[in-house]
């Protein structure tokens, strides 16, 4: 139960941050600094892929218990 709040809490701290490159780029392209573009656009990538990774580990623990649920089921008679 730990490891899922922490991946939840992770997970959600990613899509913060690509929420946050994502605004980074477009404060960059106003000031038409292209610093603070490629700043934005690298932690919006390193946003989205703190969140696929999370996700996809919460995906895999979400279909094991699904497989030890129908194990469960199919033992019983």
């Amino acid at each position: 139960m730990r490891s899922e709040t922490l991946d939840a809490t992770l997970a959600a701290v990613g899509s913060k941050t690509a929420y946050t490159g994502a605004g980074t780029s477009v404060a960059g392209w106003f000031l038409s600094n292209e610093f603070f573009g490629l700043i934005g656009v690298c932690i919006g990538v390193i946003g989205l892929g703190i969140n696929w990774y999370f996700k996809a580990k919460a995906d895999k623990r979400d279909n094991r218990e699904h497989e030890a649920r129908m194990r469960q089921l199919e033992e019983k008679p």
